[in-house]
């Protein structure tokens, strides 16, 4: 992602030496990202904030701005990011940030710490996003930074609730740690967004959280950016069935192998299972940097071979089929720069439930158990 910048830092903390709290321009001292993105129109920052003096805060940075700009909200949706100890809440944000053009959004960055100082310190930014039409009107998002320390770490549905835009969809984007299904957080969210690239790589690790997102997906639709990441492997190896010929092998699928990280290959190791009505033995999972998915199936005397792969390297999804007597076609499909920005413009473009992955996920939960 090309110059990208977090919400502009004051070096000393939030607020002005002696200040309350501080405002400011992209003029004083905001960083931006020129033609290639989003640029700082003005920002908010302070210590030891009460929730009253955010929310002032918000409309407070339209109205410092609206004598430079038509400061008018164009969000689509709002967007919580529960930052875990272990997660990049400054990669997180720029990732949705990168998205302003297309998917605007009120992105709140929340970074509980039960263990820290009981305070809330709080950094507002308002940013212009150019439209991707021609001739168009500028876009205006915000994105708000909370971390809540001491016992407000543990009501955080009673502190993000007060910037939640009405109407509108809220997506709940925890990217490390899964929720807790009883936590009154997620009450707030119309969508829950997780990553189950991370889970593992123990056994009893992955089918616990699967189990967990069997749990939440009861109560909400669930977005799992891994699922979108391959969807490239999956819309290949499916392509590759697509002759009439090769179309009758799907009904003699002997042996799967699925390579990849645990969480990847798990889940299609499920997919392969639910769609295809495979069996665990008929199903080998092994460790690998990237995914690869092969399938070796037979009809009427033939053998066929059928291989979604990634070579090191290579930005790009390879498809083969083989097939003894004589046969074979394949395709390959680019695979985009920054696999996060794009997974997240997915998943925003799509938020509901997904019944193939939740029968995906079902599987690979037996899988694990």
């Amino acid at each position: 992602m090309a110059n990208a910048v977090a919400p502009p830092p004051n070096p000393s903390g939030p607020g002005q030496p002696g200040q309350p709290g501080h405002v400011g321009g992209a003029g004083s001292g905001g960083a931006g990202w020129g033609d290639d993105g989003p640029v700082v129109v003005q920002t908010w920052e302070k210590r030891a904030v009460s929730l009253d003096e955010v929310v002032s805060a918000l409309p407070e940075l339209r109205r410092e701005a609206a004598g430079r700009e038509a400061a008018t909200r164009t969000a689509v949706l709002t967007i919580v990011m529960v930052i875990g100890p272990k997660d990049d809440p400054v990669a997180c944000a720029e990732s949705v940030r990168s998205l302003g053009a297309h998917h605007p959004c009120r992105a709140v960055v929340l970074r509980p710490d039960p263990d820290s100082t009981p305070v809330i310190d709080a950094t507002a930014t308002l940013w212009r996003a150019s439209a991707t039409a021609e001739g168009g009107h500028p876009i205006f998002f915000e994105e708000l930074h909370l971390h809540v320390g001491g016992q407000a770490a543990s009501h955080l549905s009673s502190i993000v609730g007060p910037f939640i835009l009405a109407d509108l969809p809220v997506a709940m984007w925890f990217p490390g740690e899964l929720p807790d299904p009883t936590d009154p957080l997620l009450r707030l969210a119309s969508v829950l967004m997780v990553d189950t690239r991370l889970v593992g790589p123990e056994l009893t690790e992955i089918g616990h959280s699967y189990r967990t997102l069997l749990e939440l997906a009861n109560h909400q639709p669930v977005v799992d950016l891994s699922w979108v990441r391959l969807q490239p492997w999956r819309d290949l190896l499916a392509g590759l069935f697509e002759p009439e010929h090769s179309r009758y092998f799907l009904q003699g699928v002997s042996r799967a192998s699925v390579k990849g990280k645990p969480g990847p290959r798990h889940m299609l190791g499920g997919w392969l299972m639910a769609q295809l009505d495979l069996r665990a033995r008929e199903l080998v999972l092994t460790d690998s940097k990237h995914v690869d998915i092969t399938l070796e199936a037979s009809y009427n005397g033939e053998e066929g071979k059928f291989q979604v792969s990634r070579d090191e390297g290579a930005r790009a999804v390879w498809a083969k089929a083989s097939l003894s007597g004589g046969m074979a076609h394949g395709q390959a499909m680019p695979l985009p720069d920054d696999s996060l920005t794009s997974a997240l413009s997915a998943a925003i473009a799509n938020l509901r439930a997904d019944r193939v992955w939740e029968r995906a996920l079902a599987a690979a939960a037996a899988l694990a158990s």
